[in-house]
């Protein structure tokens, strides 16, 4: 009876990982390529969401029109080339012969349909904002005019969720579109059965270098430890976002290897600005200096990453320090408190994922602002209903990680802080309205020179530490363990890995 109890729940394990039981070392098994990874995708329609847990999977299906290569440069991906032939005129010259994996040929009317529609999804659409026109001038050839110069337009063609669609294939789709991907990548969806396992196939009518692993079966494993033990056990090849309680366990363990990337990325607390008592800069100022945030980031990640003095990453360009954003003064919070009219505090609720270190983050958080009368309800969402829900203006705090997904700060500071994207379904989560954040935002679009960019972009860093729409944490540093069928991959600092270059 026991070993037959034993033999269950070994079933059982393996069903909830979504993992098939193989031989070990069998040529099948090496052939499928297994992710623990730390969230589920919330959809495979890239016009839909700009989450990271999607865009790992989006950059598997779909591919853009041009890409960052290593050296940072943007270089043609189903574009073979490009010219830009004044201040707001690029042309971009299609590769040939590239399918979708619906059998569709790939044609400028797809590139016009993926880009005009992206222009009406509040969730991308900044990065369409400055496009006048996408015109198909031929089959293969895609004329985009712009209404002004846009100093981070290219940059915004990078991004995964920009990835080009098929016109037919999200027409057919109707309203499962997030369900239904069709794109020409290296890989095309096999199966989604949600809450239990994502598995990619490999599309063998790829253009390009075809992957080595025929399949991916991505699992999502919130529980930080849990992706360790299920890396150590062999069940899986490639944990993500290794807790930092476990990064010397990997290192020091024969058969796997711990690796590690810079973010372009950052774990912050952000506040509702459109919600009572958040709408007084006051009451965001005292939360501030009420929490120890270098004590809190030593707590939980000890000396792994450093502390966040921006809303960028201090690996991105025009990154600006400025360490009295985090000027730790709980007299000061309580007088704040008391000139906006809570000086016995107030009820608030934090909304944060399932994620360890975000929810260790909002049970310190929650201590913290005690000591000033700020009683704190910690919900936690699964991550896509989190997201849902930040995306809707439910929320009041929230915890979250986010990234730039390209190498221009426009990314996320015109994404998360215009008050054009403060709308439902927005990246403006932080519902932050300020005209003057607006005029620099939209300056820094149409400013070229370099010195002169930097400092606008200070002057808007300045702004947003003096209004304080979010609490910035910590800089987000990416560690992946590997093992089982893996001898390398490729890391990326906005966390969009490309499954099809593993080794």
């Amino acid at each position: 009876m026991k070993r037959y109890l034993a033999f269950v729940l070994a079933v059982v394990l393996c069903l909830s990982l979504g993992i098939t039981a193989q031989a070990a070392g069998s040529e099948k098994d090496k052939e499928v390529l297994r992710v623990a990874a730390n969230a589920e995708a919330s959809t495979l329609d890239p016009a839909q969401t700009t989450d990271a847990s999607s865009q790992q999977i989006f950059n598997n299906i779909f591919e853009t029109l041009v890409y960052e290569d290593e050296d940072h440069n943007i270089v043609g991906k189903l574009a073979e080339s490009y010219e830009q032939v004044d201040d707001v005129t690029y042309v971009f010259q299609l590769r040939q012969g590239v399918y979708f994996t619906n059998g569709e040929e790939l044609k400028a009317s797809d590139v016009v349909f993926t880009y005009t529609r992206g222009a009406e999804s509040p969730k991308i659409a900044s990065y369409f904002r400055d496009v006048a026109s996408v015109k198909a001038t031929g089959d293969y050839e895609v004329t985009i005019t712009l209404s002004k110069p846009s100093a981070p337009f290219l940059a915004g063609l990078t991004f995964a969720s920009t990835g080009i669609v098929n016109e037919k294939a999200i027409t057919e789709a109707g309203e499962n579109t997030g369900t239904q991907p069709v794109g020409t990548g290296p890989y095309k969806l096999q199966v989604w059965d949600k809450g239990v396992k994502l598995v990619l196939e490999r599309n063998e009518e790829y253009w390009g270098e075809k992957p080595v692993f025929r399949t991916v079966q991505v699992v999502a494993v919130p529980e930080s430890t849990n992706r360790t033990i299920e890396l150590e056990s062999g069940n899986v090849d490639i944990a993500l976002e290794i807790p930092t309680t476990d990064l010397n366990r990997v290192r020091d363990t024969e058969g796997l290897q711990l690796l590690e990337q810079p973010a372009r990325a950052t774990t912050l607390l952000g506040m509702n600005c459109s919600k009572a008592p958040l709408d007084d800069v006051r009451v965001r100022q005292a939360i501030s200096h009420a929490l120890d945030v270098p004590t809190l980031v030593k707590a939980i990640k000890g000396d792994t990453v450093e502390v966040a003095y921006s809303e960028i990453s201090s690996n991105m360009k025009y990154y600006k320090e400025i360490t009295e954003s985090h000027d730790y003064d709980v007299e000061k919070a309580r007088e704040l408190l008391k000139e906006a009219g809570y000086e016995d505090g107030f009820e608030i609720s934090i909304l944060v994922d399932e994620k360890k270190e975000n929810l260790d983050i909002a049970t310190v958080a929650q201590q913290m602002l005690q000591a000033v009368g700020i009683k704190v309800k910690i919900n936690t969402m699964e991550f896509a209903t989190m997201c849902a829900e930040a995306y809707a203006g439910n929320s009041e705090l929230f915890i979250v990680g986010w990234g730039s997904g390209t190498m221009d700060p426009d990314t996320v500071l015109f994404n998360c802080f215009h008050s054009s994207n403060a709308v439902d379904g927005g990246n403006n989560w932080a519902r932050f309205v300020n005209d003057k954040a607006d005029e620099l935002l939209e300056k820094s679009r149409v400013v070229f020179d370099d010195d002169e960019r930097a400092a606008v972009y200070g002057e808007i860093q300045d702004l947003l530490a003096e209004e304080c729409p979010w609490i910035n944490i910590w800089v987000r540093k990416y560690f992946v363990g590997i093992g089982g069928n893996v001898d390398s991959m490729v890391m990326d600092p906005n966390s969009c890995y490309a499954y099809y270059k593993v080794k």
